[in-house]
């Protein structure tokens, strides 16, 4: 078969497959339980080691037949985000469909699947992690990395590649991504401070003040406070800390030398 598209999946090549399971998943043993979810013609089942447990998912059921077959896996005819698995996986990669919806439902179900520390690794298109409120709401459940893949490993595509792992456990961090925390804090503190003045807050500076309070548990520091603000101020005032300084004597309390917090009652407001 070429590599064509089918279901919106581009087919991976078995050279690349195999380089990134080489690179990613070179720690893969004879305790691991991999899967490739909508394998496609099974080229990560190919590529994952032979005294490594494997099987593939795949909801077209000549993908499937071929997977299986080429592969010597088992592979179950279905869709991954709902079908019955024998075992439970510590790995889970692949090549999934290039539709956002559709990668946010298979990150879902993985996480419900995956023991901590196990790990998904993803051929994505770039759009999928462009945005700071979807990285900041992957990063709830996963650290993620991520890193460019070449456009033209698939022929005719127009969207920038890449390869990401994402790892389930306590830990959180992000590798190859900048200012996506930062601006989501901005966009969730700018939306607050437009519901406060919705809701009546008479002035702009209190809405701001008490949005950044919010967003950081009800209490802080001037200087948390600062930082929290700074950059989407809503003035070009150079005194604008006095002014933060100026309103928290009307909406907080202060609660140390430098600290202050919104009434209790406020906060659960």
């Amino acid at each position: 078969m070429s590599n064509v598209v089918r279901l919106g999946q581009y087919m991976t090549p078995d050279w690349a497959a195999l380089e990134l399971v080489a690179r990613y998943f070179a720690d893969l043993g004879a305790g691991d339980h991999v899967i490739e979810p909508s394998c496609g013609r099974g080229a990560f089942l190919r590529a994952v080691p032979r005294g490594v447990s494997a099987i593939g998912v795949e909801i077209d059921p000549d993908l499937a037949d071929f997977a299986q077959r080429s592969s010597g896996r088992p592979v179950i005819v279905g869709d991954f985000r709902m079908v019955d698995l024998p075992a439970t996986p510590t790995a889970i990669i692949g090549n999934p469909p290039f539709r956002k919806r559709t990668v946010d439902e298979f990150l879902d179900r993985a996480w419900h699947l995956l023991p901590d520390e196990g790990r998904v690794g993803f051929v994505l298109p770039a759009f999928v992690l462009q945005t700071a409120n979807t990285i900041d709401d992957y990063a709830e459940r996963w650290s993620i990395r991520q890193d460019m893949l070449p456009r033209n490993l698939f022929e005719r595509l127009s969207h920038p590649l890449c390869f990401a792992m994402f790892t389930k456990g306590r830990a959180r961090g992000l590798v190859g991504f900048a200012l996506y925390h930062e601006l989501a804090a901005v966009n969730r503190l700018q939306a607050r401070y437009r519901a406060l003045l919705a809701e009546g807050e008479g002035s702009v500076w209190a809405a701001v003040t008490r949005a950044a309070l919010e967003a950081l548990g009800g209490t802080a520091s001037l200087q948390r406070l600062y930082r929290e603000i700074e950059g989407h101020r809503p003035t070009s005032n150079p005194f604008w800390q006095a002014k933060v300084r100026q309103t928290l004597q009307r909406i907080a309390i202060r609660v140390g030398e430098a600290e202050w917090s919104l009434e209790p009652e406020a906060i659960a407001a």
